[in-house]
């Protein structure tokens, strides 16, 4: 009995030591793994969380155009060609608007109070999503004015490729900005004969480099020397539909940059830019009328609030890290009407 006591024991106290050196290994494998993987597949994803890039890594992105995208550019070319039965000829105004009805109202009176002979219809996008948007009408030019209310107060709602369009040209805008009216022809011209593959429009931005990789959004401004702009701010600019279309995909990069846009209520506009230099490897398109386009520029909006600048520049960042790369191009040249009298 005792020497089957000692047996047991011995035996015992094998297991012991053979599951202590068995876990004494697995460790030690897991620890030199760790130690000798890449730190940049140690910050990767886990369980849906991504790592912020540091400025190195920002510093090495790539333009887009680089890359092999050829997956969305196919994808981009099958929406032009479903949209190519839309008018070539004529264009739409999709404005939206959000509790500003004085705004509202002066800036549909100043654009159909004459008559704009590629205007096709009006399309107000109602982000009132408590309150009635008003009844339709026809302007006394003939164009249809028409209230579309949206399920949701999103600024993506703007950039909705809307089933019921009839024209190719989107003229998106906001309902406090507006070209002069003798001025919208031109620029819509301007956009069927340069900037079909361009965000066309009145108001250009910039985004500089700064240290460590990041970029920093601006005005632009003449007096900084600055002779390029990689942005056309989508408050008064043509886009194809085919590019609201991609937007609005299921592709995971544009469904993760519509929640950005919803979550931060911003840069949709700075989005848009991105996926247009994305598809096309081209940079925008300002175009100004003979005159200056007209800003109410109200008291209340999202551009009015506390730290928009560096807000701005944080979109321009995180859109680089959920791309991979560098979507925005640098343009230089602009159209203008008018002639140059030396």
């Amino acid at each position: 009995m005792a020497g089957q006591l000692v047996d047991f024991t011995s035996r015992a106290s094998m297991r012991v030591a053979t599951k202590f050196l068995v876990i004494w290994l697995c460790a030690g494998f897991i620890l030199a793994l760790i130690k000798f993987t890449p730190s940049s597949v140690v910050s990767g994803s886990f369980r849906g969380f991504k790592a912020v890039p540091d400025a190195k890594t920002r510093s090495e992105y790539r333009a887009c155009r680089e890359d092999n995208i050829a997956g969305s550019q196919r994808r981009w070319n099958t929406a032009k060609k479903r949209y190519s039965h839309l008018q070539d000829d004529k264009f739409t105004i999709t404005m939206q608007t959000y509790n500003r009805q004085d705004e509202l109202g002066q800036t549909l009176h100043a654009l159909l109070s004459e008559k704009i002979p590629s205007l096709l219809e009006v399309v107000v996008v109602w982000n009132n999503v408590d309150e009635e948007a008003p009844a339709d009408y026809v302007s006394e030019h003939g164009v249809p004015v028409r209230y579309r209310q949206s399920p949701v107060n999103s600024l993506n709602q703007k950039l909705w490729p809307d089933p019921t369009y009839k024209t190719q040209a989107i003229l998106l805008s906001d309902d406090d900005v507006h070209y002069h009216p003798s001025d919208v022809e031109f620029a819509f011209q301007a956009w069927r004969e340069f900037g079909r593959d361009r965000m066309t429009g009145a108001l250009a931005r910039c985004a500089e480099p700064r240290e460590g990789g990041t970029l920093q959004y601006s005005l632009c401004s003449n007096a900084k020397d600055q002779d390029v702009y990689a942005m056309v701010l989508t408050n008064l600019a043509f886009s194809h539909i085919s590019f609201m279309d991609y937007y609005w995909s299921d592709d995971a990069d544009m469904a993760t940059i519509r929640d950005y846009v919803d979550q931060h209520m911003n840069c949709e506009d700075i989005a848009m830019n991105h996926v247009t230099s994305l598809l096309t490897g081209q940079g925008p398109l300002l175009v100004t009328g003979r005159e200056k386009y007209v800003n109410f520029e109200p008291a209340s909006g999202i551009s009015r609030k506390p730290g928009h600048i560096e807000a701005r520049s944080k979109c321009l960042d995180d859109f680089a890290d959920i791309f991979k790369c560098k979507a925005l191009i640098n343009e230089t040249g602009h159209i203008q009407r008018g002639v140059v009298v030396l």
